[in-house]
């Protein structure tokens, strides 16, 4: 879709505001982060907004790298220098424009304001922008299956 140049918005500035916060204790690199459990703390005017979330075994997190500074357009994956330098798009790289995190976690339980979750990506004090159930569990949860190409909003 084309949209007129009223609804053009290169350079607007995007305004997020943290919707909770990671607590997890990380503050350098994990060689496995799989193995991290860490506790998203939700700001209290967000906590209705996670009725019924504990359905999900899975969830996608968006958070920011607040501790990573600048970006580079090629990286090498892993932070090895002994594998070929790749664009930045094509890894997991927090060396991000935008400095972006998305990660789908195993969800362990949701307790009043805290979502306790395993396998997040982000250091202690992160801010976590959005989360959202993982759509391969969408359909079994709400007792529907949808046409998997299909997107619903």
């Amino acid at each position: 879709m084309i949209y007129p140049r009223t609804h053009h918005v290169a350079g607007t500035p995007l305004r997020l505001r943290p919707i909770a916060f990671v607590r997890n204790g990380v503050t350098d690199d994990v060689d496995d982060w799989d193995s991290v459990e860490s506790e998203l703390v939700f700001e209290p005017e967000y906590v209705p907004g996670l009725y019924r979330l504990d359905r999900f075994r899975h969830i996608w997190v968006v958070f920011g790298f607040h501790m990573k500074r600048g970006w580079v357009p090629r990286v090498h994956p892993r932070h090895d220098p002994s594998r070929p330098l790749v664009g930045v798009f094509a890894t997991r790289s927090p060396k991000r424009p935008n400095r972006l995190g998305l990660t789908k976690v195993r969800l362990v339980s949701v307790r009043g304001r805290v979502v306790t979750v395993r396998g997040l990506d982000a250091y202690d004090g992160s801010p976590v922008w959005d989360i959202k159930p993982f759509d391969g569990e969408v359909g079994s949860v709400y007792g529907r299956r949808r046409h998997p190409a299909k997107k619903t909003r």
